[in-house]
C-alpha cells in the first residue's frame, strides 16, 4: 500500500494545483474501499502520516523557524535562501516559497489523516483483524494529528484566538478526503472560531481514544493532553491549561532532565512528550536551517531582554556583592558545558545538532506553562516553585575563577513567595519562557497570546499573519485573501 500514497490525486492545496484540472486521474486514484481493505493498510497509511506530518515543510523544521524569525528572536544572516530573509523582516509576499510549501504539504498530510479517518469503519467491518484496541489507537493518533495541524495552520494564519477575531478568517477545515479528480473541493476559509472548535474536538477524541504508551514519534494520550492545554493556553483558558497540566503532573512520567542540554543530546529522556524524529529526507530543523546552513542568526534584543534580564538587578546586585557572577547553562559559552546552546560569538545557536529530532512537545514547557496559570489564577507559592525548577536547573553560580559555588544558586537567584508581585512574577515567568523554549517556535505565538508588540508591530497587524499563497487563490475562486497582501 505504501506506493499508492505519492500518486494519490493530491487535494487542491498542492504546488501544481493548476495543473491538476487539466490532467488525467491517474490510474493509482483509488476509492477508500480500494485503498484501504486491511488493518495494515491504515497502519501503513498512518506511518505515512507521521511522515507528512514531520517533514521539513510542515511541522518538522517550517512551522518552527518561521515563527522564529517573525516573532525575533532569531535573524537571517544568509543569502537569499528561497525568501527566508523575507520572512525575517516581515516583508512577506504571496509567493514565498516556505509558505506555499507549508501550506501544501500541511494538507497534503490533513488529506492523508482524512484518508485514515474516512476508511476505518469500513475496514473495521470487513478485517477481522483489526481490534477494537487497534481501532481505538489509529482513531486516536489521526484525530491527534489532524487537531496539531490545523491549530498550527490557524495560528499561522489567522489572527489571534480573542473574542473580537472569532468570526475572522481563519483556514479551509477539509474533513473529509480526496482520493480522485471527481472529489476535488474548492471550500471556503473556515472562521479562526471555528477551526479551534474542530481543533478541541479532534484532540478531545485523541484523548479519549489513546493509550498513555506508544513508541518514540507517535502520539499518546499525554501527547493529546499537551496539546490540548496548549490551545488552551492561547486561548488564554488559565482554568482549563491548570486542570490539563494538572492531569500530566499527576499521572505522566516526565520530568526534568539533569541540564538543560541533555534533552537535545540524548533521545528519548525523560523531558519528550513528543517529538519527531529525524530521519533521512524530513529535513526537520536539526538537520537543517539551525546548524546546517548556520544562517539563521540570534538576535541581540533575544540577548539582552531574554538572558541578560532573567537574574533580576536585585539578584545581580546580591551575586556579585559576594564576588560571584551567574552562568546560564542554556547560554554557557563553555565555562561549565562542552555543548553550549550559543556559540561563543553569541551569533548561532548551538542546541540542535545535524542528527536532532524536533521537540513537538517537551515538559519544560509545560512546567512553565503551570506556573504562568497558577500565577494568574493567585496560586503564587506554586508557581514560584515551578519556575525554581526550571532556574534551578539552568542558573549556575561561579566565583572569580569560573568553578561553580554549590547550593549558591538556591540563595541568590531562586525566588521566594513574596520576592516579587504577581505582575512581576507573571513577567518573569514569561521571559524564562522565551529563553528556556528559544528556537522552538513558540515566542511569537506567547507574543499573540499577550497581545504584545511584534518587531515593532502591533500584534494584530496584517503583516504578522502569513499570505493565502497566491497558487491557491488562482485555482480557488472561494478563497479570500488575508487582507494587506
Amino acid at each position: 500500500m505504501r506506493n499508492i500514497y505519492p500518486f494519490l490525486v493530491f487535494i487542491l492545496f498542492f504546488s501544481n494545483a493548476c495543473n491538476f484540472l487539466e490532467e488525467p486521474q491517474p490510474a493509482d486514484a483509488l476509492s477508500i474501499e480500494e485503498a484501504f481493505k486491511t488493518a495494515k493498510d491504515l497502519e501503513d497509511a498512518l506511518t505515512g502520516a507521521y511522515d507528512a506530518v514531520q517533514n521539513g515543510h510542515s511541522l518538522g523544521r517550517n512551522l518552527i523557524v518561521l515563527p522564529d524569525l517573525m516573532g525575533g528572536n532569531a535573524s537571517y544572516s544568509g543569502g537569499g535562501w528561497f525568501g527566508l530573509p523575507e520572512i525575517a523582516n516581515l516583508q512577506i509576499t504571496t509567493t514565498s516559497w516556505y509558505v506555499e510549501n507549508i501550506w501544501t504539504q500541511t494538507y497534503r498530510a490533513i488529506n492523508q489523516v482524512n484518508q485514515i479517518l474516512a476508511a476505518l469503519p469500513e475496514v473495521d467491518e470487513n478485517d477481522s483483524a483489526l481490534t477494537s484496541e487497534e481501532y481505538d489507537q489509529i482513531q486516536g493518533e489521526a484525530a491527534f494529528l489532524r487537531g496539531v495541524l490545523y491549530f498550527e495552520l490557524v495560528r499561522m494564519f489567522g489572527l489571534p484566538y480573542e473574542t473580537q477575531y472569532l468570526d475572522s478568517l481563519g483556514v479551509p477545515l477539509m474533513l473529509s478526503p480526496v482520493l480522485k479528480k471527481e472529489e476535488l473541493q474548492f471550500p471556503v476559509r473556515a472562521s479562526v472560531g471555528e477551526v479551534y472548535a474542530q481543533v478541541v474536538t479532534d484532540l478531545d477524541l485523541a484523548i479519549e481514544k489513546l493509550g498513555t504508551t506508544s513508541p518514540r514519534g507517535r502520539a499518546n494520550r499525554f501527547a493529546a493532553l499537551a496539546y490540548q492545554a496548549r490551545v488552551a493556553f492561547q486561548q488564554r483558558d488559565y482554568s482549563k491549561v491548570e486542570q490539563l497540566t494538572k492531569e500530566l503532573a499527576e499521572n505522566s512520567p516526565f520530568s526534568l532532565t539533569e541540564t538543560p542540554a541533555k534533552f537535545f543530546r540524548e533521545k528519548g529522556t525523560s523531558e519528550e512528550i513528543w517529538s519527531l524524529l529525524n530521519n533521512p529526507g524530513d529535513g526537520i530543523v536539526g538537520g537543517n536551517l539551525y546548524s546546517m546552513f548556520a544562517d539563521v542568526t540570534i538576535r541581540r534584543e533575544f540577548l539582552q531582554e531574554g538572558f541578560d534580564k532573567i537574574a533580576t538587578q536585585s539578584q545581580l546586585d546580591m551575586v556579585h556583592a559576594a564576588g560571584y557572577a551567574v552562568v546560564d547553562l542554556r547560554a554557557d559559552p563553555g565555562i561549565l558545558s562542552n555543548a553550549p546552546f550559543i556559540s561563543p560569538d553569541s551569533v548561532f545557536t548551538r542546541k540542535y545538532t545535524s542528527d536532532s529530532d524536533t521537540p513537538a512537545a517537551r515538559w519544560a514547557e509545560f512546567v512553565l506553562m503551570r506556573a504562568e496559570a497558577f500565577a494568574r489564577l493567585d496560586n503564587l507559592q506554586g508557581a514560584v516553585m515551578l519556575l525554581n525548577k526550571i532556574r534551578e536547573r539552568s542558573l549556575r553560580i561561579v566565583d572569580e575563577n569560573g568553578y561553580e559555588v554549590p547550593e549558591a544558586a538556591k540563595v541568590y537567584v531562586l525566588f521566594e513567595t513574596g520576592d516579587v508581585t504577581k505582575a512581576e512574577l507573571i513577567e518573569a515567568i514569561i521571559r524564562e519562557r522565551r529563553v528556556e523554549l528559544a528556537f522552538e517556535g513558540n515566542y511569537f505565538h506567547d507574543l499573540m497570546r499577550l497581545k504584545r508588540d511584534v518587531q515593532g508591530m502591533p500584534y494584530d497587524e496584517d503583516k504578522l499573519r502569513l499570505p493565502i499563497p497566491q497558487r491557491e487563490m488562482d485555482v480557488n475562486p472561494a478563497l479570500v485573501q488575508n487582507p494587506g497582501y
